[in-house]
């Protein structure tokens, strides 16, 4: 199971010590990006990201939750990111935009919210590296995990395996130390923990208990 842990649930005025602390264990370092508009928030923009940049090697996992993906898509890639995750909606060529992300020398990703059916996400299957499923609702964290989320995984996985195609399937929202275990029953590939990792007396051991399931 791979770890990519999201730096909104770390403490925000030591994210250079959480960083190096967890960057030889973690598979990357998920960071949520908000405009206040695709969601009610502001959180995280180019310049964390670039200063991430000069701090680790690890993998930087940008996701956009904003209402102008391929703008942003650019920004970030400059700003030094290595994966980009942007989510269909109104007004978004997706296909046009997960093409840009590549063509940035960006492994692309898409987000697939609770709403959203799986065939929109395997429609996309031989264009993406990786399909972020949400477990939640964008924009929020502290809430407990859709129950539909484990049995979408499935199905993706299922249709992974009929396609051909291998984009990796991760979950983000909901991340808890009861949900892990039925997420990688299900055939999930990796997780976003937040406050799972954070939140615990040894973050490190807590990363490794997550990436130890298959």
């Amino acid at each position: 199971m791979r770890a990519y842990v999201s730096l909104w649930s770390a403490d925000l005025l030591a994210l250079g010590d959480a960083v190096e602390a967890l960057a030889d264990v973690v598979d990357g370092f998920h960071i949520d990006v908000f405009d206040g508009h695709r969601t009610r928030e502001l959180l995280f923009g180019p310049d964390l990201v670039a200063a991430l940049r000069r701090r680790t090697t690890a993998l930087l996992d940008v996701h956009l939750m904003v209402t102008d993906p391929a703008y942003w898509a650019d920004r970030f890639a400059d700003a030094g990111a290595d994966m980009i995750t942007v989510h269909m909606g109104p007004g978004i060529d997706i296909d046009a935009t997960l093409e840009r992300i590549r063509d940035l020398g960006c492994q692309p990703s898409l987000g697939l919210e609770t709403h959203q059916g799986i065939g929109q996400a395997v429609a996309h299957f031989p264009a993406v590296s990786r399909v972020l499923v949400l477990g939640t609702a964008i924009g929020v964290r502290g809430v407990g995990l859709d129950p539909a989320t484990a049995g979408r995984v499935a199905s993706l996985a299922e249709a992974r395996g009929s396609t051909g195609d291998r984009p990796l399937l991760v979950v983000d929202g909901g991340i808890r130390r009861h949900t892990v275990p039925a997420l990688a029953a299900a055939g999930t590939d990796g997780v976003v923990p937040g406050s799972l990792v954070f939140d615990a007396q040894d973050p490190r051991k807590a990363v490794a208990e997550i990436k130890a399931l298959t």
